[in-house]
């Protein structure tokens, strides 16, 4: 995408956009519009819109209704309105009303023009500035609450990641858009059972089945992540997609759901469902027969749920590793227990580099251990050529 900026201008007369061509063309690339309705056409196509001037008197639609129907579309586009005299109490109330930039009279001298145009290029990129820096402050923010989880629950985060991936695939192969909100929704939706006891966490990874008191305590500890999340702007989407897979958090809905917002949240109870059976134990084609009878309404997409899990079905593909093998990228089979009992790792987990160096720091008794794990198919030449030379050592 091109740096260059995009300068809209909308006017019924041929000759008075030709003029506005030639006077702001150093200032980025102009696009011209006869119409409000041609102009409204062309929004999708100006994707470095940074100014947009129209003029007031124009048949069927009114420049500030066109630039208000803009405003609805391309908010950051900072808008101008051309207006005669005998408009200027419309113009005045536009102005008032918050939607327009500037209003400048016609005829409307070129430095004045120039200088106005190049103010509203310069609004532009401040308010994108703010926007861009404010979008990663938020995700940052966010991300620091995943590492978090990553330190306090490694288990947990596992898990979550391993969703977080799933439901990725399966928006993708439903050619759904990529979804930031429902990634963090994924990652943090259990971020408050960190501070449960590591049993009761286990429970609830597992899918299994809750005493009343701790169905109360697991329903606190989500409140309680919806309490840290209402503090950090800008990610209701990330809130209402919590609100709408964790039934203690239903009343936390102020609205009815988007279509797009319901479809993120049925992929991601249903891949939620599939962890808590695959985390319990269940290989995976039982855990899909498993869903496919709940989710009898939705078999459309457990049978995309099945399409990505597909090799992760290869029998092939899953071997008893020592840890000193165990490579980012494999899925563990079978939970992981401390000597202790502890939990280090449902079943499901997708193995990555902390993983392997906490068991072999933490637990080194469990270095003669073997680990079942489904080989992912970018690690079967890896693994292989690793099991040759052992075979050969011995």
């Amino acid at each position: 995408m091109s740096d260059l900026v995009q300068i809209l201008c909308i006017d019924d007369e041929e000759q008075v956009l030709q003029g506005l061509k030639l006077s702001l063309r150093q200032l980025g690339e102009v696009h011209t519009a006869s119409s409000g309705e041609q102009a409204l056409a062309m929004l999708d196509s100006l994707p470095n819109l940074a100014a947009i001037i129209c003029d007031m008197r124009m048949p069927v639609m009114a420049g500030d209704a066109v630039l208000a129907a803009c405003r609805e579309r391309r908010p950051l586009a900072t808008r101008l309105l051309l207006t005669g005299y005998s408009d200027i109490d419309a113009a005045m109330r536009a102005v008032n009303s918050g939607h327009i930039f500037r209003f400048l009279n016609k005829p409307c001298p070129r430095e004045l023009l120039h200088q106005s145009v190049h103010d509203a290029v310069e609004q532009y990129r401040l308010r994108t500035a703010e926007k861009e820096l404010l979008e990663q402050t938020v995700q940052g923010c966010m991300q620091a609450l995943v590492d978090a989880l990553a330190m306090a629950s490694p288990a947990s985060f596992g898990q979550a990641q391993r969703m977080a991936d799933l439901v990725r695939d399966v928006m993708q192969t439903q050619q759904l858009p990529p979804s930031w909100a429902s990634s963090m929704a994924v990652m943090l939706a259990n971020l408050g059972l960190v501070a449960l006891p590591e049993l009761l966490q286990e429970k609830v990874m597992c899918g299994l089945a809750l005493s009343a008191a701790e169905r109360v305590d697991v329903a606190q500890a989500h409140r309680r992540t919806w309490a840290m999340l209402a503090k950090i702007p800008r990610i209701e989407p990330v809130r209402q997609l919590l609100a709408a897979i964790e039934p203690s958090l239903h009343d936390k809905q102020q609205r009815p759901l988007s279509d797009g917002v319901m479809a993120q949240a049925a992929i991601i109870a249903l891949v939620q469902h599939y962890a808590q059976l695959e985390a319990s134990g269940l290989p995976s084609k039982v855990a899909l027969a498993t869903l496919a009878e709940r989710y009898a309404d939705q078999a459309q997409l457990v049978a995309i749920l099945a399409e990505v899990l597909g090799p992760q079905s290869d029998i092939s593909r899953q071997l008893k590793l020592p840890p000193t093998m165990l490579r980012a990228g494999m899925v563990l089979l079978d939970a992981v227990h401390t000597p202790r009992g502890l939990l280090m790792a449902p079943a499901g987990y997708v193995v990555n580099d902390s993983f392997v160096e906490r068991l072999l720091y933490n637990c080194p008794e469990m270095k003669s251990l073997r680990f079942a794990v489904q080989i992912p198919p970018e690690l079967v030449g890896y693994v292989h050529h690793q099991l040759q030379t052992k075979a050969l050592d011995t």
